[in-house]
């Protein structure tokens, strides 16, 4: 009975870790059923709480990459406007001109006179509604444009277009029909290149015959329209090139070293620097060296009221009573009032504005307490 006893518990002990067994094979299997999402059953729990993770892991990237994208649209947005800017100062005249075309056949007048400054449209609203007729007829081209090799001009003509419209003014030929040209005159002025005349020459113009050549009619073409200028100039009996006009040639002929039409321009024996403007050029040659181009620093005209009483009493006395001002500020002294003042008045023959008086100093006490600077480099 005693081994018998014995027996009984071994196998009542091996019974029940049988049982045992059984039990926890059973509770792990449960344990790694498949859930309905996926996810193990035993840790539901925590996988809801790591997708929780996960979605704010997920916004955090999205907002991280909206927030880049705004950054990078900003950045687009500032290289655009630079761009712009850029585009502007670096614009060629063969560009400008057809800028001015696209206006002209829109018949969007504000936009021409931001592309063009033609003294006879600007005096005579009819000849610009004749002119955007015109335009408005013709098929716009860029392959019918072309820009003018200046080495093709007889030493006099160059000149004569360098005292007339610019020493850096170019000429744009556009082609037309049956070997008649249009002659566009382009040049740079601080709110950016302007057409500022126009020509037309055709085989047999000016009686140099049909048999002319193509720089024959461009030479005596530039004669013509410089003649023309000057006989709008004398029945409008006021000047048509305005002072900053005059004021930027005078800065791109000083930056070109030529002193003839520097000196010319600045109105010859009866200007300012009569008798030594080619030591007085050498100011703005080097002026131009840093900065390059009239675009690159802000230019401005300073209404009379403006300036110091004391100035406005001198300056009437000394030079009657049509003085203008033009100021060319340094870009390097934004908030400062550095630059150089330019008087500038009609001259004697009263078709042409010529230079009374150029000082550059700081020019805070030349202005009145009305004016405050704007900075616009």
């Amino acid at each position: 009975m005693g081994d018998r006893g014995l027996d009984y518990r071994r196998i009542g002990l091996v019974m029940v870790l049988c049982v045992g067994l059984l039990m926890l094979t059973a509770a792990c299997t449960v344990a790694e059923l498949p859930a309905e999402d996926g996810a193990p059953i035993g840790v539901q729990q925590d996988s809801g709480e790591s997708k929780s993770g996960s979605v704010i892991m997920a916004n955090d990237a999205v907002q991280k990459a909206g927030e880049e994208r705004n950054e990078s649209n900003t950045q687009n947005l500032e290289r655009e406007i630079f761009e712009v800017d850029l585009s502007k100062i670096e614009r060629t005249a063969i560009e400008t001109v057809i800028l001015m075309y696209e206006a002209l056949q829109a018949k969007d007048k504000e936009s021409y006179f931001q592309h063009a400054d033609i003294p006879s449209m600007r005096i005579s609203p009819a000849k610009l509604e004749v002119m955007m007729i015109e335009a408005g007829r013709r098929e716009l081209r860029p392959e019918r444009f072309m820009l003018l090799d200046r080495s093709v001009l007889d030493p006099e003509k160059l000149s004569l277009l360098a005292l007339t419209y610019g020493s850096q003014a170019e000429v744009v030929l556009e082609e037309l029909s049956h070997g008649d040209r249009h002659l566009w005159f382009v040049n740079e002025f601080p709110d950016g290149p302007r057409v500022v005349d126009q020509n037309t020459i055709y085989p047999g113009a000016y009686e140099l015959g049909r048999d002319a050549g193509l720089e024959e009619l461009i030479n005596v073409g530039i004669e013509q329209a410089a003649e023309n200028r000057r006989f709008l100039a004398v029945k409008s009996k006021k000047p048509i090139m305005t002072p900053m006009q005059t004021v930027s040639m005078l800065y791109q002929a000083a930056q070109d070293g030529d002193e003839s039409t520097f000196y010319q321009l600045s109105g010859g024996d009866e200007g300012y620097f009569a008798g030594r403007y080619a030591q007085d050029m050498v100011e703005f040659s080097e002026w131009m060296k840093a900065f390059e181009s009239v675009q690159r620093f802000p230019m401005e005209d300073i209404p009379r009221a403006k300036l110091a009483g004391a100035y406005r009493a001198d300056y009437n006395e000394r030079f009657g009573s049509e003085w203008q001002v033009v100021v060319a500020w340094d870009p390097r002294e934004e908030s400062g009032y550095m630059g150089t003042s330019w008087i500038m008045a009609p001259g004697m023959d009263g078709i042409r504005y010529v230079v009374k008086q150029a000082l550059t100093a700081d020019l805070k006490s030349f202005l009145s307490d009305e004016y405050i600077r704007v900075p616009q480099g």
